[in-house]
């Protein structure tokens, strides 16, 4: 995506940038990118122009602001915005106007999400600059997080961003308002750390009672068995259901599994097993000698019995304190 942001920058425009998927940062910074080009000429107000769509979207007035002839030397930008909610037959014709006028002015199309069964893309695909923005995850992540890190002048090592990514979730927003936090904590000193991390960082709206899960079952792999059920006793209070419980536990038997039997890297087996990062992996190898496998074998068997007795009505502290206390 940087380097997109970069072609974006300095190189001539694209005639239509069509820009789509769920991550709003990406959308946002095309945007940002458009508005530093524009701005750049002596008439760059006078060469921007935003349209949102809608049920009563006017395509003319569209239409005629993609022909006209910009002010000055620098190119005329127009956003459209908010494009899923225009028909699919308005941007059809928006999409055949713009095949068949190589010249028109540069036009950005936003959309949320692309429905598959719309014909236009297509068309749109022939002679667009495509920008498709996905959510980041795992390694990719990681990544933008430390490259995010270092445009800034700043330096965090690769286990901080996956700890920094494990509390703060996958959502870009919240990474980027994450990270100036940790910017400006950290001041002129160059290296983040991972006590900065966990001193200044937020855990991600819904986590905080996710956190005190995974207190748990990382009480659990210790084999603290006291702590997990004073644990187990406040989620049960605050009304976590058992059924979402039991299924984090069984996570942490399989990554317990994992970290104790995988021959490969931890973050190839990570990348296997579908978890964003080896974070968690690294986090329960230390803990791994503390189970031999018949002891992690009939954790599984444990953990199958007490979904069948969830399922059964068995009320959940029973279930969850005896296989706390099989596994502890």
């Amino acid at each position: 995506m940087q380097k997109v942001l970069e072609k974006i920058e300095t190189e001539p425009l694209p005639r239509v940038l069509f820009v789509h998927g769920p991550e709003t940062v990406w959308h946002d910074r095309v945007q940002s990118v458009l508005e530093k080009r524009s701005s750049e000429g002596s008439f760059g107000e006078w060469n921007w122009s935003v349209y949102y769509g809608g049920k009563e979207f006017d395509l003319e007035g569209l239409l005629v602001e993609l022909a006209m002839v910009p002010w000055g030397d620098s190119p005329k930008i127009i956003l459209l915005k908010k494009a899923e909610l225009i028909s699919a037959d308005t941007m059809g014709k928006l999409a055949t106007w713009l095949e068949e006028h190589p010249q028109s002015n540069c036009l950005a199309i936003f959309l949320d999400k692309v429905d598959g069964r719309w014909k236009y893309p297509k068309t749109l695909r022939k002679f667009a600059l495509e920008i498709d923005c996905k959510p980041l995850q795992g390694d990719a992540l990681v990544r933008h997080v430390l490259d995010y890190c270092t445009e800034q002048g700043k330096r965090m090592n690769r286990d901080t961003a996956m700890l920094f990514v494990d509390r703060v979730g996958s959502d870009l927003l919240l990474i980027h308002n994450e990270l100036e936090k940790l910017l400006a904590w950290c001041g002129e000193r160059e290296k983040i750390t991972s006590l900065d991390v966990q001193t200044i960082s937020s855990l991600s709206p819904g986590q905080i009672q996710e956190r005190t899960i995974f207190q748990m079952t990382d009480r659990i792999v210790r084999k603290q068995r006291n702590e997990a059920l004073d644990i187990l006793s406040l989620l049960l209070t605050s009304g976590e259901p058992a059924l979402r419980i039991l299924p984090v536990i069984e996570r942490q038997l399989r990554l317990v599994l994992a970290a104790k039997t995988t021959t490969a890297n931890l973050e190839e087996t990570a990348k296997q097993m579908g978890e964003t990062s080896s974070y968690a992996l690294k986090k329960v190898a230390g803990q791994a000698k503390k189970f031999s496998l018949q002891e992690l074998l009939e954790g599984f068997r444990a953990v199958l019995y007490a979904d069948r007795e969830l399922k059964l009505g068995v009320p959940g502290e029973q279930v969850l304190t005896d296989l706390i206390v099989k596994l502890t």
